[in-house]
């Protein structure tokens, strides 16, 4: 069964949150992502506030027992992901000062797990075809300027829907035909050309169907207020698009924007486009990222495929 916590580190005792603000401290020292802090201050502040629920209120009180009830089920298994593992093992690998020496405890109390690798929903080549069809379909009412300007995109850039949610027309630059923004998930800046389907869309959305409003963001709801688009609602815009588009319509079919990173991502590297060309496009601040795309790359896997010819099968063997 799925643990579930509150992600309230004020509700911590008060050693509790001085901790948490050490490893902050640390952190920060250290030059980590902002949003990497708080992903581990996140997980660390879960894992404290479950012992805290048992009554322990400092760390000198935490077993090996109390710490791995955290991390299994009723039965013993592990219950929780090696991600999880890695945020709370950030914060008692940091220097906390008087309480460093029972943080390194705990750490060697923490379980085992296993990195496991994500089966990848992509979009198959039909899929693909049907999402390009329904973008540029002009049948009324099929689909919004909107939802069109976001579908184009997701497909031809690859962006993250934070990305695109948080999109400005000061990150537009039309002279010089460019989009440069600061990526939400990395906080690493991005330059992407501005292609003419592109920058034709977005400029349909906005000179025809955008609501008249001062703010900045370039996506803003259909209905009144018409605030700006979050990325949770970038999902809604997706859900259109796989619908006008006929495809991924049974119960339990992923329908996600992240399908067309994947996408544009498998796209570029079966083309042949060079893996630092790619992976500056798609805004990885690791070069190695795109290894996690790779795995759907039909065209380059079927070249390592080996002919069986030369193998033929004895007979009765795929009879029913």
């Amino acid at each position: 069964m799925k643990k579930t916590f509150r992600k309230s580190t004020h509700q911590l005792c008060p050693e509790f949150q001085t901790i948490i603000e050490l490893y902050r401290q640390a952190g920060e020292n250290h030059g980590l992502k902002i949003h990497t802090i708080k992903g581990n201050a996140s997980g660390g502040s879960n894992f404290l506030l479950a012992m805290q629920a048992k009554g322990l209120c400092s760390l000198a009180e935490i077993t090996e027992e109390d710490t791995m009830a955290f991390f299994t089920d009723s039965s013993g298994m592990i219950a929780l992901s090696d991600q999880y593992r890695k945020e709370v093992a950030a914060i008692f690998k940091a220097e906390l000062g008087n309480y460093t020496a029972d943080a390194r405890r705990i750490l060697t109390y923490l379980p085992r797990t296993r990195n496991k690798r994500k089966n990848i929903a992509y979009l198959q080549p039909e899929e693909t075809a049907s999402i390009h069809d329904a973008l540029f379909d002009d049948e009324p009412g099929k689909l919004s300027l909107r939802n069109r300007a976001i579908g184009t995109l997701l497909y031809y850039t690859g962006l993250r829907a934070c990305d695109i949610a948080n999109l400005t027309f000061s990150d537009i630059d039309w002279d010089n035909d460019e989009i440069r923004l600061i990526q939400t998930k990395t906080d690493v800046p991005l330059s992407l050309p501005l292609s003419p389907v592109v920058g034709n869309a977005l400029y349909d959305y906005i000179t025809i169907e955008r609501p008249e409003n001062t703010d900045p963001h370039v996506f803003l709801g259909a209905r009144r207020p018409y605030d700006p688009m979050t990325a949770s609602a970038m999902w809604d815009a997706s859900s259109h698009i796989y619908n006008a588009a006929g495809i991924r319509q049974e119960n339990g079919e992923r329908r996600g924007t992240h399908l067309f990173r994947y996408n544009a991502a498998t796209t570029f590297i079966s083309n042949g486009i060079p893996r630092p060309v790619a992976s500056a496009v798609l805004g990885h601040e690791n070069p190695s990222s795109l290894d996690y795309y790779t795995f759907a790359d039909l065209t380059h896997l079927r070249e390592c495929a080996l002919s069986i010819e030369d193998f033929p099968e004895r007979e009765g063997v795929f009879d029913v």
